[in-house]
């Protein structure tokens, strides 16, 4: 079972990644993006997840969480995917150098595809 965490503000986004991981067997946990807060770093670092979705908004200055996950040390080697509906998604994942991103609206499916790199390791893993 992965443990993996949400930063989003926007409850659309947070209701289809609930719906996208429904019939998994992992943890989900959806936290705010719009605050890096100590509270924040500390329910991170406690959650220790397997993997990270972070929304990027445009009505939000929110790539400082990026860069706060990677220049943390318990959170950096952390893969993290964005999620956001802007136009430059694709540019703005290669100059961050993220894992990987979805374009919203996404699908269920689309959601489980870019999670399972990720996280079908540790779920063979925990079979064996």
């Amino acid at each position: 079972m992965a443990r993996i965490v949400c930063f989003s503000d926007n409850a659309a986004v947070a209701r289809v990644v609930r719906q996208g991981l429904n019939d998994q067997e992992h943890s989900l946990h959806i936290l705010a993006a719009s605050r890096l807060t100590n509270d924040l770093r500390q329910a991170v670092r406690h959650l220790a997840p397997d993997v990270i979705l972070l929304e990027l908004s445009q009505a939000l200055d929110n790539p400082h969480l990026y860069f706060f996950l990677r220049s943390d040390q318990a959170t950096r080697h952390i893969p993290i995917i964005l999620l956001s509906s802007g136009a430059r998604l694709e540019q703005q994942a290669a100059m961050l150098g993220a894992d990987g991103y979805l374009q919203r609206p996404f699908a269920a499916e689309q959601l489980w595809n870019a999670l399972s790199t990720y996280i079908m390791p540790q779920t063979a893993l925990a079979a064996a």
